[in-house]
Formats: C-alpha cells, structure tokens, sequence
C-alpha cells in the first residue's frame, strides 16, 4: 500500500523527533558539546526517554477483548425459551509487557527583549507495540468505529472531527503535540502568556481539589506513572490567554480563558483502557469544540496564613455518558430486516459485544453501573426496542431472562453504544494554610497544613443506567495536606514527607457517582452512602551528593483498595537519569466494586525509565 505525502511526513517527523531526542523539565540540562554555544536569546534543552512497564500481576486488561474474564469460559444462558451453553471467543493472550514507550521533549525559550519571550515545548511519544495484539480478524469482527479494530495506541476519536487537539498529530503508533507553545509578556506586577499552556493550580499527588482547569491525558501510562510527578504530563493543553498580576508583595491574582478541551482516555484493546470494549463510544465533542472555559484565582497570605480562591467556569473535561443508537444495519441471525431496527437502538451484532447476562452485569459493576436499570433505560429510551420484542422488567431475574435471550438471538454477542457528552459547570473553591512553628527540629516544626475545598452546585453526573436524563447533584471535594521535610540524620539530607486525605460527597477519586457502586455478576448495583474517602502518603529521600533518590508513595481507599509505589532514582551526572518503581495495586481487600483502585488492580508492574538529557 502506497503512503500518502501526508502519511510520510508524519511518519518522518515522528522520527526525527524520537532519533533527534528531548529534556526532563525538572532536571538541570547537560552543558553543550565542547567548541559550541547558543546566543543569549536563545535555550534550548531536551531529553529522550524509554518507558518501560513489566506485567507482574500475570493478568491482563479485563477491560479488553483478550482479557475478557468470560474469554474460554463456558457460560450457562438461559432464556424465556431455552437453555444453552455458550463460550466466548476473545482469543486470550498473556503478554509480558504493560508499556513499551519511547518519548521524546524539546524545549525552546527565545527572548526577544526584557518583556517579551516564546516558550515551546514539543513531545513525541512512539509506541513500537511490542505486545500480544488484538485482531479483530481472528474473531470475524466487523465492529463499526475507526478505533475498533487493530490497536491505536494515540488517535483520538471524535465524530466529525478529525483534528480535536490543536497542535497534536498523532496516528496508531505516535503521538506529537506541543504541550507549550505562547508568548509571554512580563512588565513589572503583569504577566501576560498567550497561546497553547497547560494550567496547573495543584500540587499534590493522586488528588484534584482545585486544579480544574486542565483535563488529563491518559494515553500514555494512564495513572500510574511516578506519583510524585503530580501529573505534569498529563494536564491535556489549550489555547488559551492567562494574565497574572502582583497586586502587592502579599498578593496574587491569576485569571485565564481557554478553549474547552476534554480529558483524553485510552483508546479500546490498549493497554490501560478501563471503558468496556465490548461498548462503542461515540464521542460528540465536536458539538463543543467552540466553546470556552474562564476562570480566576487570587493567592496571598494573611498574617501567618496563606490563602487562596477559585472561582471557575468550565465543561467538565470527564464528560458523561448514555445509551446512544448505533446506526449499524447487520441483521440478527435468520431475522432478515432486523438490523433497520436493531439500529435504532443501542445495539449493533458482533462477537466482540456482551455474550450473555452474566457478562453484562459483571461488567456493568466493573464499570460502576447498574445492569437491571441499564437494560430498562435502553428500553425505554429507544422505542424500536418494543419491535425486537424487549420490554423493561422489575427484577434482576427476568433482567437476566431477556438478556439471554437476545444474546442468543445474537448468534455470537451484541455491542453497546454510548455517547460521550459535555455539561457546563460552576466551580467555587478555597483553601488556607499554615506554617507551625515549634522546637527546631521536631516534627511539628515547620509543618505545613494545608486545607482545600471545592463546590460544585449542580454537577452533570452519568446516570448508572445510562439513560438519557443525566444526574444534577451539588458536590462538595476536600482534602487535608501535610507536609514538611524532617532531617533524621546529619549524614543524609532532609526527608520530604506528605500526608493527604480526600473526601467527595458523590463521586469517586476518578469522577464515577457513587450511586453506581457495588454491582457484579448476582445483583444490580445498591451503591453507598456517606461519600468517599481516601488516603495519600509519600516521602522522598535523597543521599548525600544527589546521585541516589529513594522514594515512596501510597494510596489507600477505606472500601477495599490499595496502590503502593516503592522507587529508586540514580542520576550519576547531568545527562543520564534511572528511575524505577513498582505499583502494587491490590483492589479487592473489600469489595472491589465499591473502591477506585479494581479498576486497575490488573496493572501491578515494575516500571523502568532511563533518560538521556541535554
């Protein structure tokens, strides 16, 4: 197959960058060659950087098609009108590898005078996919959507939008993008940045309180990359115009408009992916991709305390979800015409769908839904369905009993498809915080308490049904933080230590409303009340010299779940950098539909990193 000028030019540019390499942002760059020198306007740093995650859970994605749970396992269906056997065909795999990732960072500063300055910093990821792939050739897929098929590792989807990241190009193995790209004015107490950003106002690790201008970008390594990193590569940036302005010593004020732009996620049968891919996503973001986000936030200290205030307008980058028709005509084996209606409803006829109930509703309580409201909200809101002969039924019993019986229909398994949309809100936050002074040396002396809350009146929830009518619920986030470093030995430098804990009172660590919680394969979801919590522990211990770094996250959810991250860092010079850590995720010490962390309890591994910087 002949590539197209495009086509090759991409791909040349993707290697040029990853051959040409890249710089860590928080690493002093290496000096430059002997005999040559850049022009005091002029910085240039960069790095290069594999990524390397090794599977020692011994499981795969569930989420995907070759880590089906119900992949070769025989699956009694029984229907209104009889009873069967059957066993999914997802071609199980077991790969070796979680992440092969070579990423690439070239970071530009020209000055142009005293006031005026561009920043640019330009990213490539590349993606060798050295894994057990999926191909929908073994199991006669013909799924509609343009990322349902082979693994595309950094397209992202969007219906009518071919391009929905400004300044980002990328294809199934690579990604390029500009994470900065804009003038900055300085005169004085005004700064003034315009053009492509990212706007961090958060600093801690796991947690979002009141950084929420940004979505996250996902793609690469989804969340579990190195905690402490506080997701400085993953903030999804915008176009935007940002003006800071001193208005005295104690004093700050940031405001900011931008173009709305979403949280990006891992595409389906990728390695981290945690929506279902025996479901369709029809993203709609093209319906928003006008529209504006705006907010301010003033800093400052009074006295001994330091305080601080958000108030921002924005479309929620996590977006939600409900039941969508598919559009697919593909006929119910020995019905001719049935597929007209079948796509008017939420269902399309392919293997890589639901095979039977049992798999429905134990991936409706993975994905924190409610199978039984599930089945009648796509009823209800789709009346072709009447057509095909379904109707909403009271109980989980008949629920199974109807399933099973188009699943058999089927002949092999049925699709679900579901769109992605975007509700505007209002977020209003505020936080305090403190510096305690006490006995030099102790642990209390110079401890930093910080105490931040958001509120959020009417926030656009998925309904766990996903039914056409989204959930409005006023949501309050908060979160207590404690951190000071503490030198224990005059031999060592001082240890950073950080304590966190977070309370939401309708939504998980990862936006999921909690009235979907609980589900699996013997009931509907009940959910819980009383909110939810979590709590965050880290340290970091360099040695003397600077060469070796220890550090060490954790990450605990009171419902049953657990990340633990152990990692050495060895940077012997200027230009080399070794890093390494394992996540040890456990998420069923509860049940593991009720905690955040199951969802990626498949994904323990120890990750390898080694940068070159210059």
């Amino acid at each position: 197959m002949k590539q197209s000028n495009a086509s090759r030019w991409r791909t040349a540019l993707c290697a040029c960058l990853i051959l040409g390499a890249t710089a860590h942002a928080d690493d002093t760059p290496a000096p430059p060659p002997a005999g040559f020198s850049l022009p005091d306007w002029l910085s240039l740093s960069g790095y290069i950087r594999p990524d390397i995650a090794i599977k020692t859970s011994g499981r795969e994605n569930p989420f995907n098609q070759r880590g089906n749970l119900f992949n070769g396992v025989a699956v009694q269906r029984t229907s209104f009108t009889a009873t069967d056997v059957t066993t999914r065909d997802g071609v199980p795999t077991d790969n070796t590898l979680d992440l092969a990732l070579l990423r690439t960072e070239l970071d530009a500063s020209l000055r142009f005078s005293s006031e005026l300055s561009l920043t640019a910093k330009l990213r490539g990821a590349f993606d060798p996919a050295l894994y057990h792939e999926y191909d929908p050739a073994r199991v006669d897929s013909q799924a509609a959507g343009a990322v349902y098929g082979q693994p595309n590792y950094f397209k992202y989807d969007v219906q009518g939008s071919a391009h929905p990241q400004p300044l980002e190009w990328a294809g199934r193995n690579y990604q390029i993008y500009f994470p900065a790209l804009f003038l900055e004015y300085s005169n004085g107490p005004l700064d003034v940045r315009i053009g492509n950003q990212q706007i961090a106002w958060g600093q801690a690790i796991f947690f979002r309180v009141l950084d929420v201008p940004d979505g996250l970008d996902l793609r690469r390594h989804s969340v579990l990359d190195y905690a402490t990193e506080e997701f400085s590569d993953k903030r999804v940036p915008a176009p935007a115009v940002r003006v800071l302005y001193q208005i005295s010593d104690h004093w700050l004020t940031d405001l900011y408009t931008q173009k709305f732009q979403p949280a990006v996620y891992g595409n389906p049968n990728t390695q981290y992916n945690a929506i279902p891919s025996q479901f369709t996503v029809h993203d709609t973001y093209a319906n928003y991709d006008s529209k504006m986000d705006y907010g301010m936030r003033v800093k400052g200290d009074y006295g001994d305390i330091g305080l601080q205030g958000i108030a921002v307008r924005r479309y929620n980058p996590d977006g939600v979800y409900r039941w969508t028709a598919s559009g697919v005509n593909r006929d119910l084996p020995g019905a001719p015409g049935s597929g007209a209606v079948l796509a008017q409803t939420p269902f399309e006829v392919d293997p890589t769908g639901v095979w039977s109930s049992a798999e429905w509703f134990t991936y409706a309580g993975m994905a924190r839904l409610n199978g039984l409201e599930g089945l009648n909200a796509a009823v209800r809101d789709f009346p072709a369905a009447a057509a095909l002969g379904a109707a909403q039924v009271p109980t989980y019993g008949l629920a199974r009993e109807e399933l099973d019986t188009f699943f058999q229909a089927s002949g092999s398994g049925l699709r679900g498809h579901i769109a992605r949309a975007y509700r505007a809100e209002t977020d209003l936050g505020g936080g305090a915080s403190y510096v305690v002074s006490a006995a030099p040396g102790s642990l209390l002396d110079q401890l930093i308490i910080n105490v931040e809350a958001l509120y959020v009146p009417d926030r656009t929830f998925t309904d766990p049904s996903l039914g056409a009518d989204y959930l409005r619920k006023h949501e309050w986030t908060t979160a207590l933080v404690m951190e000071k470093y503490q030198r224990f030995s005059a031999d060592l430098p001082a240890t950073y230590m950080v304590f966190q804990w977070l309370h939401k009172t309708e939504s998980d660590l990862f936006g999921r409303y909690l009235g979907g919680m609980g589900g699996d394969v013997s009931k509907p979801a009940p959910g819980y009340g009383g909110g939810y919590n979590a709590i965050a522990f880290a340290l970091q211990q360099p040695f003397p010299n600077l060469i070796w770094r220890a550090d060490f996250a954790a990450l605990y959810d009171p419902k049953g779940g657990l990340l633990l991250q152990p990692a050495l860092r060895w940077k012997p010079n200027n230009s080399f950098t070794v890093e390494g850590f394992y996540n040890y995720i456990n998420g069923h010490l509860g049940t593991p539909t009720n905690n955040a962390l199951s969802t990626f309890d498949y994904a323990s591994e120890v990750t390898l990193r080694v940068s070159y910087q210059f």
